[in-house]
């Protein structure tokens, strides 16, 4: 079976956050239009792949998911595996889930540390970021050790490139798309 491909999709503010505090869900404060694109990548992913505050944030028992956290690992619901990833890589992930559903896409829905994971291991094929008009201030990195920053040029200064960039709404809402410098459009 193939590599497993991995979309990186989040939600920041204007000014470079994915959340104010440990456990907001992005539906307090994130448009229609973008709640709309998120529920659209998660039904089209095999597995979404998430930190615990992430999973906690919005439970849901149906959907097929990875937790990855430093506490104890296993299969704590018939679709849910928690993972370790101190000894893992991106790439050991689809032999961990295959028995129960194959992964040729997997959805990277955060948090920071999540986020810090895949690009460390170059494994973020494509960044689905949606940008929304507002400011925090403060409050969760895209990647640790980031301060207050368009988003946009977060991705670049970490090596990635815009692919395109669509306004999503009347609003100021935008959706970027951007890969990795040097990987192939397609």
């Amino acid at each position: 079976m193939p590599e497993p491909r991995f979309t990186l999709a989040l939600v920041t503010s204007a000014d470079g956050f994915i959340a104010r505090t440990p456990g907001e869900p992005p539906q307090a404060w994130a448009s229609a239009e973008e709640q709309d694109l998120f529920f659209a990548e998660v039904a089209a992913a095999d597995w979404s792949i998430m930190g615990r505050h992430t999973h906690e944030a919005a439970d849901r028992p149906e959907r097929r998911r990875i937790i990855l956290s430093t506490g104890a690992g296993g299969w704590r619901r018939p679709t849910q595996l928690w993972l370790n990833p101190e000894k893992l890589g991106p790439s050991d992930l689809a032999a961990r889930v295959g028995a129960v559903h194959p992964m040729r896409n997997g959805l990277i829905l955060g948090g920071t540390r999540v986020h810090d994971w895949f690009h460390a291991a170059g494994a973020i094929d494509i960044v689905k970021l949606t940008v929304e008009p507002i400011s925090f201030g403060a409050g969760l990195p895209v990647f640790s050790g980031q301060a207050a920053a368009d988003p946009v040029q977060v991705f670049q200064a970490a090596g990635y490139r815009a692919i395109t960039d669509e306004p999503l709404n009347a609003g100021g809402t935008r959706l970027v798309t951007l890969r990795p410098r040097g990987a192939a459009e397609g």
